[in-house]
């Protein structure tokens, strides 16, 4: 999960690296002398956990508190990327040689990735970052990176280098301590003889977060910018908004048949609007956790179609049908058409039931079947796809 740019700063500053001055705004009610500022340039950044703010306008630069309302006010609220910008970090504008350096897991080697170029800005995918890889243990790993630190860049006058491997150390020592997937400075300034972390990309690993109180209380703190860490933390189960308008609602379980179901309904013209992995063994025959997705369904306001999709192998099947059934007994308002598409232990069973209990389902056995049947009621009812 993506932290916003301002708790990914905060990590740093935990670890000694410097960050430019800066204020976190939520409103437009904001006041220039939280931050000192008079004439001086700075910027103002849109708060969204996604990349390329930049280049889609969420990062304006300013001169004086006059501006700096302005752009303010022209980004609460703006949509970038799929998000709504609901604060903004007004900065200090920083100067300098602009670099870049990231730690990130590689989990196609089986390790810990070290990048490094001189070159950073908004324009490094042109340059050629210096890469290494390392196992995947703090102790092998930590050495190691400390020594390509001070190697990956021989030709820099030693003050920068001195820079760089500082920093370095303690990028590396954040990314260990949080657990991290991905720590990255870009721009990294580098000027009279002081490195300063321009922004901050920082993945974290919500499998390990029960590990990681900070972490945790920054979820906490900030859960209506991060809902969907918010929601597996304290719900015990997974939903992710993929497509803000999307039009196809899914309920499914295990990972990857979701995964593997997003991708099928793309490819077939649909939209559908979040990944989830229900996680049918922990109904325990109760519609809560079914009934808390129709709400957020609802609330969406996109929603033409629920498509629930569930290969069960110790889960019977028959039971979930009952769970649905029920669902549908404490909404009988429901109006948004429902595709079942059940396969594994007890299927016959469960079929049966909503056959004759939920006749409103349309039930169906083939997958190719039920994305095309999702993606035609979602079409009939005035849906964004054809």
């Amino acid at each position: 999960m993506l932290l916003i740019e301002s708790d990914g700063k905060a990590l740093f500053r935990r670890a000694g690296i410097e960050t430019p001055a800066s204020v976190l705004v939520r409103d437009g009610n904001w006041k220039p002398s939280a931050l000192g500022i008079g004439e001086e340039r700075c910027l103002v950044k849109a708060q969204v956990p996604v990349g390329g703010r930049g280049k889609a306008g969420g990062i304006v630069e300013c001169t004086g508190a006059e501006s700096t309302a302005v752009a303010i006010a022209q980004l609460l609220g703006a949509r970038i990327k799929g998000h709504t910008v609901q604060a903004c970090l007004v900065e200090r504008f920083a100067s300098g040689a602009e670099h870049y350096l990231a730690l990130m897991a590689d989990p196609a080697g089986g390790g810990v990735r070290l990048l490094y170029s001189p070159h950073g800005g908004m324009q490094v995918e042109a340059a050629n970052a210096t890469g290494l890889a390392f196992d995947l243990t703090v102790e092998a790993t930590l050495p190691q990176v400390l020594e390509a630190l001070a190697q990956l860049e021989p030709t820099l006058p030693p003050g920068i280098a001195a820079c760089v491997v500082d920093c370095g150390k303690k990028l590396a020592a954040c990314f260990f301590a949080h657990e991290l997937l991905v720590a990255e400075i870009n721009p990294l300034f580098i000027e009279g003889g002081k490195a300063v972390a321009g922004d901050a990309k920082v993945v974290i690993d919500l499998n390990a977060i029960e590990r990681q109180p900070a972490l945790m209380e920054m979820i906490r703190r900030g859960c209506d910018w991060y809902p969907d860490a918010w929601h597996k933390v304290t719900e015990d189960y997974d939903f992710i908004e993929i497509d803000a308008e999307g039009d196809v609602a899914l309920v499914t379980t295990g990972a990857g048949l979701s995964m593997m179901l997003l991708d099928e309904l793309i490819a077939a013209g649909a939209r559908p609007y979040n990944f989830s992995d229900v996680r049918t063994g922990q109904m325990r025959g109760s519609p809560a956790r079914l009934l808390q997705m129709m709400r957020r369904f609802e609330a969406a306001g996109t929603i033409k179609v629920m498509l629930i999709n569930v290969f069960a192998g110790i889960t019977d099947l028959s039971e979930f049908a009952r769970i649905i059934v029920l669902a549908l007994e404490e909404r009988p308002d429901w109006n948004i058409p429902i595709v079942a598409r059940l396969i594994g232990n007890n299927a016959e069973k469960a079929r049966e039931i909503l056959s004759r209990e939920a006749p409103q389902l349309q039930v169906v056995t083939d997958l190719d079947d039920a994305i095309d049947l999702a993606r035609t009621l979602a079409a009939r009812a005035g849906g964004r796809h054809a």
